[in-house]
């Protein structure tokens, strides 16, 4: 179920950078010609606290490196790298070069539909016909324009980044054991469908295969069980509830799948340190 809340629409981010030049924000679109106005902005932990994506964003990476957690898959990315994170995901960033920058696109709709995370690491040809569709867009949005003009731009650009990340994809599939296969399918449901009940079972169920195998391959795959999964994924969705809506917390814990707000607020403190209280409050981790 979609989580509603007020992060990462494009009147959010104009609010977050201000009247900045280097952002363009419509209705349905917002282009950051540099990411400079966001990662400087001191109005906002944007960049350092998980957010929910409720609208597809590409980000093409210019210069620097980061950490780019996508429904707690991690996507290491570095200069001349493209990022597509589809909408209705969960994100947050674990590390940000000091020289980190690029630009990105956020839009109401993605016409070519990805599924998932998924990181390009492209050649510099690629890379430098997306860094042209980049400057036509924010040529066209500086110009009297239709937005259907807008709208084929859009398709244009994702059909090419579709091409490529199916290029890309068709040999690492074919290289995957049934582990990884397995695995990738779990951390796809496990983004898709936060409201399944939080056990091993559900998700067994989900992706037909039994409790104790996909236990099994979790492990292998990653080092870490299913439950140890699940539970960092409840505490991803319960900071950006917490940290982004002005939800009771009695209603996050119903939303989360909890008894009580007490059973909620134990869960929560054990995993970070803090209380839901004193994390919605900006409160950090106890050392």
């Amino acid at each position: 179920m979609p989580i509603k809340t007020k992060a990462l629409t494009p009147s959010f981010l104009l609010e977050q950078t201000g009247a900045s030049e280097e952002v363009f924000v419509s209705e349905d679109i917002a282009i950051l010609h540099s990411l400079g106005p966001l990662k400087d902005s001191s109005a906002t932990d944007i960049l350092h606290t998980p957010q929910y994506v409720e609208l597809g964003r590409i980000v093409l990476v210019t210069k620097g490196t980061a950490t780019h957690h996508i429904n707690l898959v991690p996507f290491e990315t570095q200069a001349g790298d493209v990022l597509v994170i589809p909408q209705n995901n969960l994100i947050s960033i674990s590390s940000l070069s000091n020289d980190y920058d690029g630009q990105m696109f956020s839009f109401g709709r993605l016409p070519v539909d990805f599924e998932k995370g998924v990181r390009l690491r492209l050649s510099e040809n690629d890379f430098g016909r997306m860094r042209h569709y980049a400057e036509l867009l924010w040529e066209i949005v500086h110009s009297p324009y239709d937005r259907r003009s807008i709208e084929h731009m859009e398709t244009a650009l994702l059909y090419d980044l579709k091409r490529m990340h199916e290029h890309q994809s068709s040999v690492g599939i074919a290289a995957q054991s049934r582990g990884q296969q397995l695995f990738q399918r779990f951390l796809e449901a496990l983004g898709r469908k936060g409201s399944l009940p939080r056990t091993v079972k559900a998700y067994a169920d989900s992706l037909c295969v039994s409790p104790n195998h996909l236990s099994s391959v979790v492990r292998e795959q990653s080092g870490r069980s299913v439950m140890d999964w699940l539970n960092a994924h409840c505490i991803l969705r319960a900071q950006v509830l917490l940290r982004h809506t002005d939800l009771p917390i009695y209603e996050i814990a119903d939303q989360l799948g909890f008894q009580s707000a007490t059973f909620f607020s134990r869960f929560f403190r054990r995993a970070t340190g803090i209380t839901p209280k004193e994390y919605r409050a900006g409160k950090q981790r106890s050392k």
